[in-house]
């Protein structure tokens, strides 16, 4: 079955439409952004929630406007096919992201921004197709590669193409690209070897089940 058989329009997009509206309420909101960004100082006090929740604070409506759009349509076509664990996918990529700055970037003092989980769902998304017959295969290849080749660029110039007219303070971290696209390769093999790549497949495929 390839994917544009198995696209269920009626399958509500759930996990994603709910950290798009998450990240609006928060780029809305003063107090929360100041609560949830990620903060080294405050994160050394036992905050630690900001070490996942920085992911939604986001800098200017063009920073806002750049991770949102991508992640709800990578997001929606993930969950209108199927895929699983998108939900975990959000989770883990977005907690590893903090993670890895916290442990790996000291001099990091505020982080914020969505585009590393954007990152991962693309990621996800495209390696799904690999595995589809026809057009959206070549698609997912393609975005693949140019995705690849952005973060190598990225990592090599240590800036993002996208933020170029944001306030000077404003700095890209390309680290959190890397790791978002390291969490969904990782959840990516992890449901090739388990064989529960999609809703009906897997241990629910063999109990004769069909969600």
């Amino acid at each position: 079955m390839d994917a544009a058989t198995r696209l269920n329009p009626a399958r509500f997009p759930l996990w994603t439409l709910l950290v798009c509206v998450i990240a609006g309420a928060v780029y809305g909101s003063a107090p929360l952004q100041a609560l949830l960004i990620y903060d080294r100082a405050a994160i050394d006090d036992g905050e630690l929630w900001r070490v996942v929740t920085g992911n939604l604070v986001h800098h200017s409506a063009s920073h806002f406007v750049y991770d949102v759009v991508p992640f709800l349509i990578a997001g929606t076509l993930m969950e209108i096919q199927q895929l699983r664990y998108s939900a975990a996918l959000y989770l883990a990529s977005a907690a590893l992201i903090g993670a890895a700055l916290y442990l790996g970037k000291p001099e990091i003092i505020v982080f914020g921004g969505l585009s590393g989980v954007v990152t991962a769902a693309v990621m996800f998304l495209c390696l799904h197709g690999l595995d589809e017959t026809g057009a959206w295969r070549w698609l997912c290849l393609a975005v693949l590669a140019c995705l690849v080749a952005k973060i190598g660029a990225e990592m090599a110039l240590g800036s993002s193409f996208l933020f170029t007219t944001e306030p000077q303070n404003f700095v890209p971290v390309p680290e959190s690209h890397v790791v978002g696209a390291a969490a969904a390769l990782l959840l990516f093999l992890w449901t090739k070897l388990t064989g529960s790549r999609h809703f009906g497949t897997g241990r629910q495929r063999h109990a004769g089940r069909v969600d």
